[in-house]
């Protein structure tokens, strides 16, 4: 699968926090609920992780969405409190939304294109 390049997930991200500052939707589904648990934080905090993510900390995307609104997946990690966190991020042009649709522990190890500098 080709990168996305560093300027289509700055274009992305800015996008993304814009609609986050008002319309951030977080999807509490068991294994992103307990992963905050486990980090001992709250979503609110969540969301502060993820306004703070760019380009190096990109792993995939955009893939396609086959849930039934479509649209694009991205997919970023972070490490927080020692573990790697994946997560996976939609902006819903429609509703001009932020949706956090993943955000617990990474399940196997994720790659960094960009990690270090844009390539």
């Amino acid at each position: 699968m080709k990168c996305a390049d560093p300027y289509q997930i700055t274009n992305f991200l800015m996008l993304f926090k814009e609609f986050a500052q008002s319309n951030f939707y977080f999807v509490d589904r068991k294994k992103n609920l307990d992963c905050l648990a486990r980090l001992g934080i709250m979503p609110q905090q969540a969301k502060e992780e993820i306004m703070g993510l760019t380009h190096e900390d990109y792993h995939k995307g955009p893939l396609p969405d086959k849930g039934t609104t479509g649209g694009e997946l991205w997919e970023f990690g972070k490490k927080i409190e020692g573990k790697e966190i994946f997560i996976r991020l939609k902006v819903v042009l429609q509703y001009n939304m932020a949706k956090c649709q993943s955000f617990h522990i990474a399940e196997k190890p994720m790659q960094y294109p960009y990690k270090g500098g844009i390539k």
